[in-house]
């Protein structure tokens, strides 16, 4: 995407996501922010030191999500702001927001608006139910997005409530949607000249996530319920316990070659020659039985030691690691997909690469969320061509800054 240019109306986390992919593609990102109204996931993320500089620099949410972005100031609410903001327009490929729908059209930035600065432009509008509908001006946050579409209503412990996930899943749906969505997009500006507005909804975005479910119901007119670690059709499949204060090892048992090679590693046991656990059938029926009597022997056992034993005889197995563990794991170390940025106010710190890469190599994260209106004399006099006082100006009226006003 090197050569395009993208506008960043984005905050929290599914806005920022789809414009933090088409950066690591290469496209020339600008976030715009407000000195009156920062993003808020800068606020999300304590940082150690209790009186840092500049604490609205420290989220490791933030800097993470925004990587590889040039980050400006301008006040949308000033009509000098947009004026600005239009005159950016003209010299971008796209705009990506995730505001509420009305807010673009308070703003008189709508589509129609932008479409008539550039007819090449794509507006990406990012909300929790879509710019239509009954639902369309509610609020939704992940949460909102995940007990809505149905993702809540399975997450939870077999017969009892729903539970959601340890983070905000509808956000990462809906960024993955946005990003794929803009990128087809702008190969139609390609191929036809002419731009358009693209709707992504949280709550559809995360819709698809849940075939098995709906098809489950299409096809059978069963309701799926809430299964704890379940798997359809594996036995055992789960989270076991393993050797030492919160430690865990995931193991998933689908054939019976698999089944014996576990037997094997187990030292045949002598409960395993039951008849209740004689086929995968019988296994199944009896897993809540049998995942017991597992979880019993893995409690002596190191996590990694037992994992690589099982995936030497062909079982799916895995160590439960939390995030400091995956900062030291031999397979994320090998591909080097933790990429170490220096970043002004929070120094060198570790950053999650795009998780592809294109002829062996992850895309470069070249720096990581940009500081407050960082990038505000490049963009306001490099692209816009704005003159010093131009500029003074600018900042003495608030429509552009780089210290938040509290």
């Amino acid at each position: 995407m090197e050569g395009m240019r993208v506008l960043d109306l984005t905050t929290f986390w599914a806005g920022p996501q789809p414009t933090a992919i088409l950066a690591d593609l290469g496209a020339e990102v600008i976030k715009v922010e407000a000195i009156q109204r920062l993003d808020p996931f800068r606020a999300y993320g304590a940082p150690s030191n209790p009186t840092p500089e500049r604490p609205y620099e420290w989220s490791p949410l933030f800097n993470s999500v925004n990587r590889n972005k040039r980050g400006i100031t301008l006040n949308l609410a000033s009509e000098e702001g947009r004026d600005l903001f239009k005159r950016l327009v003209a010299k971008s490929n796209a705009v990506v927001e995730n505001y509420s729908p009305r807010v673009l059209t308070q703003f008189g930035l709508q589509y129609e608006v932008l479409r008539g600065i550039n007819p090449a432009i794509v507006l990406t509008s990012i909300s929790g139910f879509g710019q239509s509908g009954p639902w369309r001006d509610y609020v939704s946050f992940a949460a909102i997005g995940e007990a809505l579409s149905g993702v809540s209503s399975l997450t939870g412990y077999t017969g009892e409530g729903v539970l959601l996930h340890g983070v905000g899943v509808s956000d990462p749906y809906t960024g993955l949607t946005a990003a794929f969505a803009t990128l087809s997009a702008l190969h139609v500006v390609g191929e036809t000249g002419r731009g358009q507005h693209i709707d992504v909804s949280q709550l559809e975005s995360s819709i698809p996530f849940l075939a098995d479910a709906f098809m489950d119901f299409s096809l059978n007119h069963r309701r799926r319920e809430r299964r704890t670690n379940d798997d359809p059709a594996r036995a055992p499949h789960g989270c076991f316990p393993a050797q030492g204060d919160d430690a865990w090892v995931a193991i998933s048992v689908g054939t019976e070659s698999e089944w014996q090679s576990l037997l094997e590693v187990m030292g045949r046991p002598r409960w395993a020659a039951a008849e209740t656990f004689a086929t995968p059938l019988n296994r199944y029926r009896n897993r809540e039985a049998l995942n017991g009597l597992v979880a019993e022997w893995t409690k002596s056992q190191d996590k990694e030691r037992l994992t690589r034993e099982l995936q030497a005889r062909g079982v799916a197995a895995a160590p439960v690691r939390s995030p400091s563990e995956q900062l030291t794991d031999p397979q994320l170390q090998a591909t080097g997909f933790f990429q170490y940025v220096e970043r002004k106010y929070t120094g060198r710190q570790p950053y999650p690469s795009f998780p592809v890469r294109f002829d062996g190599a992850y895309p470069r994260i070249g720096c990581a969320g940009p500081p407050l209106g960082h990038d505000n004399h490049y963009v306001f006099s490099e692209i816009l061509g704005l003159d010093e006082s131009e500029l003074a100006h600018l900042r003495e009226a608030g429509v552009i800054g780089d210290q938040p006003i509290r």
